[in-house]
């Protein structure tokens, strides 16, 4: 174990082993001895706790070597990342999309794409422009522990952080608009990190006189917008630094923009190479919410009666209350509003029942050993904690054992000591009971099998580019187009998977479809709702879908570009690491994030056969240093503090914000007071302009309720109408006047706030 004192690499390895078992690492050192101990083999030393930590602590240095050597020697590279919350605090995961050699053998000649973990660094600043820095950033670190190496230098590879900006090609991620204007960031860093290599290319051919002189023009504008000689000499140290960094490389960019412009279209587009792709996931995630969309608004634009309202337990009981649909309360209104209904509710309902995340709520085992003893193996699809493509599937197993599934519910009745059911299984009976809620259900199964099973399979093939799938995004697009042109294909008595599913492959769930097909009779709005959906899943397809259309850089790029910038076709690699960081920090609540990223890093990316090749013990040296010198670098405890100092500064921000917001609307308050109300009609219809608006707010003010929104008197005529009105209703007794309205009344200051809102 013990080599000189020090623990030696191989006992290290063996902790991070150990560890990455699952054994704690208090208990390492004791499971080594025991082991030994039972092959009669004596050991010194008892690797302890602290020991471990910093061996696993090593591994993510070693990982982090392995990145900075991997991207220096690839050509070009792709980055891809997603975002969740833990407890409240915001977390990114990144990965990088490579082509290496495997470590394993000594073929360096063959390479193959692989995924390897950059980390999950927590995030307090939300905004895109943070989560392209923090990519520099964790790009920036692990390039710099890499180049400090004693195995760079063996290597001879350097690098910088330009050069490796200057290599990236492409990010993938989910479709929302801040991972969107994240990769235009990072995209933007890449084009100025192409344009300042260029620049450094064109002034090293130029003659140093010539080059002073580029640089002396640019130093004196930089003092000049400084404040001239003397507020330059003012400024400190790192204040002349940073300036001057930034003066050089806009220099160089500037340089290189000429440059740049000197070179062929063909030329441009090569350096400029950078594409961003959406997960197919979310893709087909999203047709289905858009397709779910149109069908549930199909019901009421054909004025048939649509699916039963599954009200929580609060709207239930108001209600109940509902005599008639023509006469309901503002109350009854606002809880038939907020109520949902139809196939995907009742799929929810479902999953929170019989597969609920929390595993003290629901049916559970229950439901599982129920369902066994009736010669079914079945687990519910994961609904409530809304996985890809659950809702489709738990629609499909609704349907296929629709009977025993009101039966199970029986069951569950019976069983109590009150024979009573809880509101969500009251309404689980009612769907399932509910025509127009299994015809949703029958809709969702069905696209299930026909279009997202067949994707799925098909993006998730092993070693699949995400760049390649152009034509089969067309073919999803042109089979749904099919089937909304003929139906049949899907729904008739001659509907086989070979016409249904996108492929011609065998249906995912048979059983689910012969009972679909053969509910189809007790369905009467099937075809025509089937239709809806698939209508407006086509559109929401094509819109996700659109980075594949024809003249697009994807339609445009070569085989070996794609093949280059190779990226998944799915986001799972970032999905699943936030999924494994959320569960570890369930089983380890005390542990850091740095102990997590180094254990991932570690294993993830396969480093042990990467050190096993090409680190001597001059880098096990200079690993164990860097990871003692982090180790006692607080760094953890500066990351939580970090994100409170963040959190603190927001709060003010806000504070200071309400303050100001406050302070305007006493001022709006008190210079309305001052307005002299007007109720002679006549004068009404002569005012316009500032005078009209100020009688609005001046009667508004003075109780007088001429609007609920703003906009329902955005043009002169309304306003002078609602005057007018009011000025009648004045004169009936309908309403009293204000004769002194205080800066705290309640409703003065929602008017006054409802004003605001919708000037913003």
């Amino acid at each position: 174990m013990l080599h000189k004192g020090t623990y030696s690499a191989e006992s290290r390895q063996l902790a991070r082993l150990l560890t990455k078992a699952g054994c704690s690492r208090e208990y390492v050192g004791q499971v080594i001895q025991a082991v030994c101990q039972s092959a009669g083999i004596t050991v010194k030393g008892k690797m302890s706790r602290r020991t471990v930590s910093r061996a696993i602590l090593e591994g993510g240095i070693a990982a982090k070597i392995q990145l900075g050597y991997e991207v220096t020697q690839a050509k070009g590279f792709t980055v891809s990342g997603d975002g969740t919350k833990n407890k409240h605090v915001d977390y990114e995961g990144k990965h990088i999309n490579v082509a290496v050699p495997s470590y394993s053998n000594n073929d360096d000649s063959t390479v193959h794409h692989h995924n390897r973990l950059v980390g999950i660094n927590s995030s307090a600043d939300q905004s895109a422009e943070a989560g392209a820095q923090e990519w520099k950033d964790q790009i920036g670190d692990f390039l710099e522990v890499y180049v400090n190496s004693p195995f760079s230098k063996r290597s001879g590879a350097f690098a910088r952080l330009v050069d490796i900006l200057a290599k990236l090609l492409g990010m993938n991620t989910d479709h929302c608009t801040k991972e969107k204007k994240i990769a235009r960031l990072i995209g933007d860093e890449k084009f100025a990190a192409i344009r300042v290599l260029l620049g450094e290319q064109v002034l090293s051919e130029k003659s140093t006189d010539e080059e002073a002189a580029i640089f002396e023009k640019a130093r004196a504008e930089m003092i000049e917008q400084a404040g001239g000689l003397e507020a330059w000499t003012a400024l400190s140290e790192i204040e002349c630094a940073d300036l001057t960094e930034a003066m050089v490389k806009d220099v160089l960019i500037s340089v290189g923009e000429t440059e740049y412009g000197t070179l062929s279209k063909e030329e441009q587009r090569s350096l400029d190479f950078f594409i961003w792709v959406g997960c197919g996931c979310h893709k087909d995630l999203n047709t289905v919410k858009g397709g779910n969309v149109a069908m549930m608004a199909w019901w009421l634009e054909n004025d048939i009666e649509g699916p039963i309202l599954l009200a929580n337990k609060d709207n239930a009981a108001v209600l109940q209350r509902i005599q008639s649909e023509a006469d309901v309360t503002p109350i009854e209104q606002r809880a038939i509003d907020a109520t949902s209904r139809g196939g995907i509710k009742a799929a929810s309902i479902a999953g929170a029942i019989f597969n609920n995340k929390d595993d003290k709520k629901g049916q559970q085992d229950t439901y599982k050993f129920w369902f066994e003893a009736q010669g079914i193996l079945l687990d519910f699809p994961d609904t409530n904690n809304t996985r890809f493509g659950t809702h489709c599937d738990a629609a499909a197993v609704l349907v296929q054992y629709r009977t025993k599934f009101i039966e199970f519910i029986e069951f569950v009745r019976n069983r109590k000591e009150k024979r009573t059911l809880t509101n969500m299984e009251k309404n689980l009976k009612a769907a399932l009971h509910c025509v127009p809620t299994l015809t949703e259900l029958a809709v969702l199964g069905l696209f299930g099998q026909a279009i997202s099973h067949p994707y799925m399979h098909r993006i998730r093939g092993e070693n699949m580019n995400m760049l390649d799938q152009g034509p089969l995004h067309m073919e999803v697009q042109q089979h749904m187009e099919k089937i909304i042109e003929t139906p049949s294909l899907l729904i008739s008595v001659d509907a086989t998977y070979k016409t249904g599913t996108m492929d011609g492959t065998e249906w995912e769930q048979p059983a689910a479809v012969e009972k679909i097909l053969e509910m189809i009779p007790e369905l009467p709005h099937l075809t025509e709702v089937l239709v809806a959906f698939f209508k407006d899943a086509l559109v929401t397809w094509k819109r996700f879908t659109s980075e594949f259309e024809d003249g697009r850089l994807i339609d445009k790029a070569t085989d070996a570009e794609k093949d280059l910038a190779w990226m998944s076709p799915t986001n799972d690699a970032n999905e699943g690491i936030l999924g494994a960081y959320r569960v570890f920090m369930r089983r380890h609540p005390n542990a850091s994030l740095p102990q997590f990223n180094a254990q991932a890093m570690y294993n993830q990316n396969d480093t042990q056969d990467f050190m096993d090749k090409h680190l001597d013990d001059n880098d096990h040296k200079y690993i164990m240093q860097l990871a003692r010198i982090f180790d006692a670098s607080g760094f953890e405890k500066k990351r939580r503090k970090d994100l409170i100092d963040h959190a603190a500064k927001e709060a003010e921000a806000n504070a200071v914000k309400d303050r100001e917001k406050a302070r305007k609307k006493a001022e709006k308050l008190a210079k309305i007071a001052q307005i002299k109300l007007i109720f002679d009609k006549g004068a009404i219809e002569k005012l316009k302009g500032k005078n009209l608006q100020d009688q609005v707010d001046a009667f508004v003010q003075a109780g007088a309720t001429l609007y609920k929104k703003k906009a329902d008197i955005s043009k002169v005529a309304q306003k002078k109408e609602a005057i007018q009105k009011a000025i009648d209703r004045l004169n009936e007794g309908l309403w009293t006047l204000k004769t002194g309205p205080s800066e705290d009344d309640d409703t003065l200051q929602a008017d006054v706030a409802d004003e605001d809102s919708d000037e913003e």
